[in-house]
């Protein structure tokens, strides 16, 4: 029996994902659509380079949205004017093709930069791509974004606030690609997320970015930027739940909802860096302010000697210092504490425990580090993951 996966979870939303030619084989271009106009809030990269796909989404956001575009395979960007030319008459056929304003959809692309986008192969393959579109294709579409991840990343969430059918609530479905952010070849980090939620406007994008700072913009695969990042955020209001808005309890019910849909999606990014087999999490308590421990968190996962040293299970806990200590916070080092796995290694002071016991902590697919600062009461936690030399071999070939 089929079942609603990913961004197909949540009422009204159909999703499709086929080959049109961009790869030689794989899947390369998906789509979802929404029955009725969705409000739709994003977040996206703060490169001043942008690909005209990202930029083409940005002008059309405070639109009511019925559909997105997606391509893996090309990155669209730096292509000149003949790149924005060829982004507009793509849209205008597939706003056509679906008989709706082309103010109201986006368009999201992924793949290598400084290739121009192969405009007839996708402006082809669109009507097969639509006819393929429905209620059960989530998984042809999460596999159609990827470019080097190793497995697409999907999940479904069910709130417990009431929708207007009884015995019914409104969900939250999702899809991610990202495995490395490399300039300039293989960029981008892409996350949708649907929901049949009523919601305000200003709830939504409150919604998001906070779900957003606490997910996306705490993981770390190589420490390189993207032209193409983008996090999107699609509310149709199928559910027909009381219009849910800022300061209520429904609003945290939906809040949290949201940031543990970016989590689960954002972890499984993480985790599926390019050569990397194991996940990296960072926990950083009893700071002097959010900021310092956002930053220490994440300058730990994203270090190379670290990420080099869980590959080896070498317990080198003098790194993860001396990544803490490379960030402008406020704290004492003879004060800190820090923790592999559930092992205390230094307590102002190294500790002694068997190398032996933290190499076996080192080897777990998920890698636990924990720093307590002792300087205040903020928290944070950032996901990484390790690093191996088929990261090298993957970022030396061509897609």
């Amino acid at each position: 029996m089929e079942e609603r996966t990913g961004v197909c979870f949540p009422l009204g939303f159909k999703a499709g994902g086929i080959n049109c030619g961009i790869k030689k084989e794989k899947k390369d271009i998906a789509v979802i659509i929404s029955e009725t106009d969705c409000i739709a809030e994003a977040c996206s990269t703060t490169n001043r380079i942008k690909s005209y796909s990202l930029l083409w989404s940005l002008k059309n956001l405070k639109n009511p949205i019925r559909a997105v575009l997606i391509n893996s395979g090309n990155a669209n960007v730096l292509g000149g004017k003949q790149g924005w030319e060829i982004t507009c008459n793509i849209m205008n056929e597939f706003s056509n093709i679906l008989n709706t304003n082309r103010k109201h959809v986006l368009f999201a692309s992924t793949g290598i930069i400084g290739k121009m986008l192969p405009e007839q192969k996708i402006i082809t393959g669109l009507k097969s791509l639509l006819k393929s579109a429905s209620c059960f294709g989530g998984n042809d579409a999460a596999e159609a974004i990827m470019t080097t991840d190793r497995f697409p990343k999907q999940i479904e969430y069910k709130t417990n606030i009431k929708a207007h059918k009884k015995n019914q609530f409104v969900c939250l479905g999702g899809m991610a690609k990202g495995a490395g952010m490399i300039c300039p070849n293989m960029a981008t980090m892409l996350a949708f997320i649907t929901t049949d939620a009523v919601i305000q406007r200003t709830a939504l994008r409150q919604a998001l970015k906070k779900a957003v700072n606490n997910s996306f913009n705490m993981i770390t695969v190589d420490n390189d930027q993207s032209t193409n990042d983008f996090v999107v955020c699609l509310a149709n209001g199928l559910a027909g739940n009381k219009i849910i808005k800022e300061n209520t309890e429904d609003f945290e019910i939906f809040s949290d909802g949201l940031l543990n849909v970016c989590q689960f999606l954002a972890k499984k990014i993480a985790e599926n860096g390019e050569g990397a087999d194991r996940l990296i999490e960072v926990r950083v308590e009893s700071a002097w302010s959010e900021k310092d421990a956002r930053r220490i968190a994440k300058k730990i996962a994203g270090s190379n000697l670290v990420k080099a040293a869980v590959t080896g299970m070498w317990p080198n806990w003098g790194r993860i210092a001396a990544s803490a200590g490379s960030v402008c916070g406020r704290f004492n080092p003879q004060a800190m504490k820090i923790f592999i796995g559930d092992y205390l290694v230094f307590d102002g002071f190294p500790c002694n425990v068997d190398e032996p016991i933290l190499r076996k902590e080192l080897s777990k697919k998920q890698v636990i580090i924990k720093v307590v600062l002792k300087s205040g009461n903020k928290s944070a936690v950032a996901w990484g993951c390790n690093l191996t030399e088929q990261y090298v071999k993957i970022n030396m070939e061509k897609e």
